[in-house]
């Protein structure tokens, strides 16, 4: 099987495209490609297969053999995450990406102890592209910028379902994720290592959210986006062999 790379569509002229930085990198150093080997780029919106034509010191030249269209097959779903420490924010958004979520927003909330800003996010789109090779998944999960919790609660107003899951909740999320329907444009919110401040909740509702339970035990920042876009995955019917 052909290897899969990531390029802009500038990078692409005519007949042949290019890789720079990291994924040209990546196939000549790691890999160790040859001319006349095949791979595969991806750009947001085509696949193009691809024969090796040249690899020099800072880029590869390819020849296009053909291109299609990506049809993505991701269920309309946004995580919106609060900033997490380290490691436990590269494992969320590996997951979420695995799980064919979206689209993948950062934002910061007042317990947030990771206070992170834009120049984090093309970190977060590599280990998204990396986890997309991996999982074999089509289309790209896009990364949003960084929102202040004021900027998240504007965002929702676009979304027609909205899910937050709160720790001091007692409503069962089997009950408002049985409400959900394939079509709906869907917000799913997790806090940070703190959760949410009861002001932060009230404003969530207030802003038309349902708060939900994940259960009696306390759920880890990036273990609670996992379970909650994995039950809405459930019940949508999105476990199944295509």
């Amino acid at each position: 099987m052909a290897r899969k790379f990531f390029v802009e569509s500038t990078n692409i002229k005519g007949d042949y495209l290019s890789l720079s930085g990291d994924e040209h990198n990546h196939l000549s150093k790691v890999l160790r490609a040859k001319p006349d080997e095949e791979m595969i780029a991806c750009t947001k919106d085509y696949e193009y297969l691809c024969k090796i034509e040249k690899i020099e010191k800072t880029q590869t030249l390819c020849k296009i053999i053909s291109k299609t269209k990506i049809e993505n097959d991701s269920l309309n779903i946004t995580l919106f995450q609060a900033s997490l420490k380290g490691e436990h924010m590269d494992y969320a958004i590996q997951k979420a990406t695995e799980l064919n979520v979206k689209t993948f927003v950062p934002f910061l909330s007042s317990f947030v102890v990771a206070k992170i800003d834009n120049k984090k996010v093309e970190r977060f789109k590599k280990i998204s592209q990396e986890a997309c090779k991996q999982s074999g998944r089509k289309a790209l999960m896009e990364i949003g910028d960084v929102l202040t919790f004021e900027q998240m609660l504007e965002e929702l107003k676009s979304f027609d379902k909205v899910i937050f899951a709160y720790e001091n909740s007692n409503v069962s999320a089997k009950e408002v994720i049985s409400s959900l329907k394939e079509t709906d444009e869907i917000a799913l919110i997790v806090g940070s290592e703190g959760g949410f401040s009861e002001m932060e909740a009230q404003k969530l509702v207030a802003n038309g959210a349902k708060e939900i339970s994940l259960g009696k035990n306390i759920l880890r920042g990036e273990t609670a986006g996992l379970v909650l876009a994995s039950a809405v995955m459930f019940e949508l019917n999105q476990f199944k062999k295509i």
